[in-house]
């Protein structure tokens, strides 16, 4: 048995243990947890043929999901999570990367065609997270071992404030590597969980942690917006945690989140290839909030054995994280020139720049997508980023081959005349896009990033 797996049936069979894994339909506690993994994992062997069969679970964020995982960990088995709700022609590209021996969905286990893949069996157990393919390159998997896991788990548990008396509420699909991470950590901790696929409560998360008494949850940063439409009427005090993972946070987004009634911050970076995050910072209700740039503190760059540091880059300082437990790198669709990449076998390039100051790391956003114009440099994602702080707007712009900026804006309707008229009182001249196109929702890849091949064609088109 791994030690993740001890660790788990340890943590999960103490006497008078309370926790329990449920969605709005189905439950399981920690007595019967064991039991369902168990029973799954039977089935999965015996459907694959194979001792260490490698599983696809095309589950949508519900009970079942959650005891897939624990039994894929409790049998040494490797798995990958699958959104059902991606488009299919993402879902049909994923697993054909894959090659899974066998397929866990709602019509039950099904095998696999045979593959010229080498047998899985020689495939190490673990979870294995797929890109998100916001920058259009092909699927790639990489592979955290279950035991490196176990060794990220209680770090990544200090750094969160989470216990057995904790209650972790998510609502991102497990093939989201932060959700994944949340409730690896979750399960290690002993803490109960509730998940919910429903629309209704992606859109009211803190309504979502109200009805279930949640301790703890994530916020991705588009959804801190959607939270503040529920001021007042759903807002727990008890809920204490928000992580970013590798986004940017900036204070102002912090800020919005202590203003929900949310008395802590824990602001984390990390990236799939590298296990959970690496970095995180504890902030406050009432703190000041440093910032460089604009965007808040990631921390020291210490969880556990992994180390997040800087390194000098083209376009400045680079985000690394090293650790002798990283993945060995991508199992498949190793692209070139892109980012994160391996350099050498114990650290990451991240493809995010950073800066410090002091003792304390930030990470100011991705690297790339940098235009010059006027003699000077635009970095386009800063300018989504100032906007989206400035008049809480998600935007994608793109330059034209014509030297053009052109802003995909969405949601905000057909009226843009008070926008382009507040643009210049927060952006440089020489970054104010010379074009605004309203869409009703920015193109998006299954995991909720901008798809920004989808989008570039997009604003080019309508450049």
């Amino acid at each position: 048995m791994n030690p993740l797996a001890e660790r788990i049936r340890t943590v999960r069979s103490r006497p008078h243990s309370e926790a329990v894994i449920a969605d709005r339909r189905t439950s399981v506690d920690a007595a019967g947890l064991a039991d369902a993994a168990e029973e799954l994992r039977l089935g999965l062997v015996k459907a694959a043929g194979a001792r260490r069969p490698l599983v696809a679970v095309s589950l949508p964020l519900c009970t079942d999901a959650v005891v897939a995982l624990v039994a894929a960990i409790l049998g040494d088995l490797s798995v990958c999570f699958v959104d059902p709700s991606a488009p299919e022609e993402r879902r049909r590209s994923l697993l054909q990367a894959l090659h899974p021996d066998v397929v866990l969905d709602r019509s039950g286990i099904r095998t696999v065609a045979s593959s010229s893949t080498p047998s899985q069996d020689a495939l190490e157990a673990g979870y294995v997270a797929m890109s998100s393919g916001s920058t259009g390159g092909g699927p790639k998997g990489v592979l955290s071992p279950w035991a490196a896991i176990d060794a990220f788990v209680p770090h990544g548990a200090a750094a969160l404030d989470l216990d057995a008396s904790s209650m972790w509420a998510e609502v991102s699909h497990l093939s989201y590597d932060l959700a994944m991470t949340n409730l690896l950590v979750a399960l290690a901790a002993g803490a109960s969980i509730r998940v919910s696929s429903s629309l209704g409560d992606r859109l009211r998360p803190l309504g979502f942690c109200a009805r279930v008494g949640a301790t703890h949850v994530r916020l991705a940063p588009r959804f801190i917006y959607l939270a503040a439409n529920e001021r007042g009427s759903a807002s727990p005090r008890t809920l204490r945690v928000w992580g970013s993972g590798g986004d940017r946070l900036s204070a102002a987004d912090a800020q919005r989140v202590f203003d929900l009634g949310v008395a802590t911050v824990v602001n984390t970076y990390g990236t799939s290839e590298t296990i959970g995050f690496a970095s995180a910072a504890r902030f406050e209700a009432g703190d000041d909030l440093p910032t460089v740039h604009g965007a808040l503190g990631i921390g020291r760059g210490s969880v556990g054995g992994w180390r997040t540091s800087l390194a000098p880059d083209e376009a400045g300082e680079m985000l690394i994280i090293e650790s002798p437990l990283l993945p060995r790198g991508y199992l498949f669709g190793t692209p070139s020139g892109e980012f994160p990449r391996w350099d050498g076998p114990d650290r990451v390039l991240t493809g995010d720049l950073g800066a410090r100051r002091g003792e304390e790391l930030f990470c100011l956003g991705r690297a790339g997508r940098r235009v010059k114009r006027s003699a000077s440099f635009v970095d386009l994602d800063a300018l989504d980023a100032e906007v989206k702080d400035a008049f809480g707007l998600a935007t994608f712009t793109a330059a034209t081959p014509e030297g053009a900026l052109v802003s995909l804006v969405e949601g905000a309707g057909n009226d843009l005349d008070d926008l382009r008229r507040r643009l210049p009182t927060v952006l440089r001249p020489d970054s104010v896009p010379d074009v605004l196109v309203p869409v009703a929702q920015l193109p998006r890849t299954g995991n909720g990033k901008i798809d920004q091949v989808a989008a570039q064609h997009l604003a080019a088109t309508a450049g």
